[in-house]
C-alpha cells in the first residue's frame, strides 16, 4: 500500500514585508507556491529621537530595521553594518559602508574602518553588548535605541498550523524571534531552521535547530526549500 506524505507548511514570523519577500525568494526557488502562514511575532516601534549622526565618526547599524529609522540621515555617512540585506538597504539611502560583516560577533572580530566615536544604533533586544565590547578594544563608543521590537500573538492560522498533524517549518531569522517562539504552544512536529548559531542558542524549545551554512537569506532559503 503507497503510503501519502503530506507536504510541510511553512510559518513565517518576522516581520510581514521581510516574511513575504522571503517568501518570494523561496517560491521563486522551487518554482512553485508555497503552502505559508505569515503570522510576525513581534513588531517593530520607533521609539526616541533620532541622534545626530554628525557627531559620530561611524555608525553602526545592527539591522535593516535600524536602517529603515535612519533612512536619509545616513546620507554621505560612513556606517558599518550587520548583514549583507543591511549593508545593501543602508547603501540605497546613501551610506559610505566601511564595515559590512554577517554577524555582531564578525564585526568585533574586524573593527578596522571605525572611526571612533561610534555610535550604535539598534533596538531594546540585543544578543551582544557592542558598546562595551567596543570600548574593550579602546574604541569610544554609545548606544542609540531606536526602535522596539514588541511581541505580538500568533494569528488564528498560525495557531491552526501549529495543531496540525503536518510538519511545519519555521525559520528564526533573530535570536529575539527564537526566544518568543519557544513560549508558543504547538503539537505539530516542527522543523526549525536558525540563521546563526546564537539564534539556535536563543531557542528554548523542544526539538533539533538545524544552522543555515552561513547567516544570509539565500542559505536560509536553501535549507527551508529542502525542509518542503
Amino acid at each position: 500500500m503507497r503510503v501519502t506524505v503530506e507536504p510541510a507548511q511553512l510559518l513565517l514570523i518576522r516581520p510581514k514585508a521581510q516574511s513575504l519577500a522571503f517568501l518570494d525568494e523561496c517560491e521563486a526557488r522551487l518554482g512553485r507556491r508555497i503552502e505559508a502562514v505569515v503570522s510576525p511575532i513581534f513588531q517593530i516601534e520607533p521609539i526616541g529621537e533620532l541622534p545626530d549622526l554628525r557627531d559620530f565618526g561611524t555608525t553602526v547599524v545592527t539591522s535593516s530595521n535600524a536602517v529603515r529609522r535612519l533612512t536619509d540621515n545616513l546620507a554621505g555617512r560612513d556606517v558599518a553594518t550587520v548583514g549583507q540585506a543591511t549593508a545593501d538597504l543602508a547603501r540605497s539611502y546613501g551610506a559610505q559602508i566601511v564595515n559590512s560583516a554577517e554577524t555582531a560577533q564578525a564585526l568585533l572580530d574586524q573593527v578596522e574602518g571605525l572611526t571612533s566615536p561610534v555610535l550604535i544604533c539598534r533596538g531594546v533586544h540585543a544578543r551582544i553588548d557592542l558598546v562595551t565590547a567596543l570600548q574593550q578594544r579602546g574604541i569610544v563608543a554609545k548606544d542609540a535605541i531606536i526602535y522596539d521590537q514588541i511581541a505580538r500573538p500568533l494569528s488564528t492560522e498560525a495557531i491552526a498550523m501549529l495543531s496540525d498533524v503536518r510538519h511545519v517549518v519555521v525559520p528564526l531569522f533573530s535570536p529575539r524571534s527564537a526566544v518568543l517562539f519557544s513560549e508558543q504552544s504547538y503539537s505539530a512536529p516542527l522543523k526549525l531552521i536558525a540563521i546563526s548559531d546564537a539564534v539556535r542558542l536563543a531557542w528554548a524549545g523542544q526539538g533539533d535547530v538545524q544552522v543555515a551554512r552561513s547567516p544570509t537569506s539565500g542559505a536560509m532559503c536553501d535549507l527551508v526549500t529542502e525542509a518542503l
